[in-house]
């Protein structure tokens, strides 16, 4: 009997010790959170300063490259877009109601001006270019438009958003991507006169 108690004692003993031993850590622990919430209560406030974004001047590399009016998404690494305390940061994301449909809309209604920019193009700078490359210039601004005007509406202010702004928002986002078409239509004219031998000036 007595060596019963005994070891029931031991083991309560035991048992008592984890407990204390248990009951330190978490006190340890309640202690190091304390502390640390302290210290981030105890921190300023993050301040943003306002954002402003700018973009890179268009140009086109070679005339049996690419009519570039947009970025690629690796480009999008190259360039000062957006910064806070010159830091860059990403554009938030603009996922309105029927996206993709205003979208291919703007598309088409870009596409159905793009003859008219080209002729107007080439008579103010002179030089008429062989048709084919008026088709090479269509398809490959047809392939990059979407991607521009998603870009667009992605690098809209906060306040641009608002949805009795976005009409407004939409006639920037059209008359943006049209002066990236015709500056890159300035481009391409001008340099294709000093790159190949099909073009002629005034059409001679």
């Amino acid at each position: 009997m007595n060596n019963d108690l005994y070891t029931y004692s031991k083991q309560m003993q035991h048992y008592l010790e984890a407990q204390e031993k248990r009951i330190l850590q978490l006190e340890q622990e309640v202690k190091r959170l304390t502390e640390e919430i302290s210290v981030l209560k105890n921190k300023p406030p993050i301040h943003v300063d306002r954002i402003e974004y700018k973009f890179d001047q268009l140009k086109v590399e070679s005339l049996d490259g690419t009519l570039n009016i947009g970025l690629n998404p690796s480009d999008l690494n190259n360039i000062d877009e957006f910064a806070v305390n010159h830091q860059p940061v990403s554009p938030a994301s603009f996922p309105f109601p029927k996206r993709e449909q205003i979208v291919k809309e703007m598309t088409i209604e870009l596409m159905s001006q793009l003859d008219e920019m080209i002729q107007a193009t080439e008579s103010q700078v002179g030089i008429t270019l062989d048709p084919t490359y008026h088709d090479f210039i269509k398809n490959d601004v047809e392939r990059q438009l979407e991607q521009r005007i998603h870009m667009y509406f992605d690098h809209s202010l906060p306040t641009e958003r608002a949805p009795h702004q976005f009409e407004h928002l939409k006639e920037k986002v059209f008359e943006k991507v049209k002066s990236d078409i015709q500056v890159a239509l300035m481009n391409f004219i001008t340099h294709s006169q000093g790159q190949t031998g099909g073009n002629q000036p005034n059409g001679v």
